[in-house]
C-alpha cells in the first residue's frame, strides 16, 4: 500500500471506531451524522482551488459530509440553534460540510498568502463556530507539510502543526474508547483554542451531546 492509501485507511478505521461509540453514547449525534459527499464534489472543490486534497481527508468525506448536518454550519442562524451536535470533536469543532470549505478558504485562513509565502495552501476543514473564523486547516502545498493539520484564527497567522488528519482520528477515537476526557489528549492534537461556547462545555468533558 502507498502512504495515502495507509493513511486513508487509518481514517477510515478510526472515524468506525467514533461512529459505533457515538451510536452507543450519544445517538443523536450519531442520528445527524449526514450522508456522504460525492467524488463530483470533491472534484469540484479541489478544481475550484487548484489543490489536491489529502487522501485521509478525502476518505473521510467519502463516508460523511461533515461531523453534523449542514444546518449546524449555517450562519447566522446556526449558531441559535438549541443543541447543535456536529462539534463533538476536541476543543468544541465540528468538521464542516465540503459546501463551507470555499467559503471558509475566503477567511482568516488566506490570511498565509502572504508577499512571503504564496505558495502556501491550507484548506480549512474544522471550526469552533459556523462563521469559520477560528478553527483547523489540513495543509495541501506540496511538500513537508502537506497533509498535516494545524489551526487558524481570526487576525492570527496559520499555525502549522504535526499530526495528520488520520492520526488526529485516531487519537480521539482512542479518547472516546478508552474513556478519558479531551484535557488528556497530547499535546499537538487539540488543533484549535478553546472558547467560552455553551456547546464547547459540555463537550470538554470527552462525551459529546446525547
Amino acid at each position: 500500500m502507498t502512504g495515502d492509501q495507509v493513511r486513508a485507511e487509518q481514517a477510515l478505521v478510526a472515524w468506525t471506531r467514533i461512529e459505533t461509540w457515538l451510536k452507543e453514547h450519544a445517538p443523536r449525534t450519531f442520528q445527524r451524522l449526514p450522508a456522504p459527499a460525492t467524488e463530483g464534489e470533491l472534484r469540484s472543490l479541489e478544481q475550484g482551488l487548484d489543490w489536491t486534497v489529502p487522501a485521509d481527508v478525502r476518505a473521510f468525506y467519502l463516508v460523511r459530509n461533515g461531523t453534523g448536518p449542514a444546518s449546524d454550519f449555517d450562519w447566522p442562524t446556526s449558531r441559535y440553534a438549541p443543541e447543535p451536535t456536529g462539534y463533538f470533536l476536541p476543543g468544541g469543532e465540528g468538521v464542516g460540510p465540503l459546501e463551507n470549505l470555499g467559503a471558509w478558504f475566503e477567511g482568516p485562513v488566506a490570511a498565509a498568502s502572504l508577499d512571503d509565502e504564496p505558495g502556501q495552501r491550507y484548506l480549512p476543514i474544522t471550526t469552533i463556530d459556523p462563521d469559520g473564523f477560528s478553527g483547523g486547516f489540513v495543509g495541501c502545498t506540496p511538500g513537508q507539510g502537506y497533509g498535516l493539520l494545524g489551526d487558524y484564527a481570526e487576525a492570527e497567522l496559520p499555525n502549522p502543526g504535526e499530526a495528520t488528519f488520520a492520526a488526529y482520528l485516531t487519537e480521539v477515537a482512542n479518547a472516546l474508547c478508552e474513556g478519558r476526557g479531551w484535557e488528556s489528549t497530547p499535546p499537538g492534537f487539540s488543533l484549535v483554542r478553546r472558547v467560552s461556547r455553551p456547546h464547547v462545555c459540555r463537550i470538554r468533558s470527552g462525551r459529546p451531546p446525547g
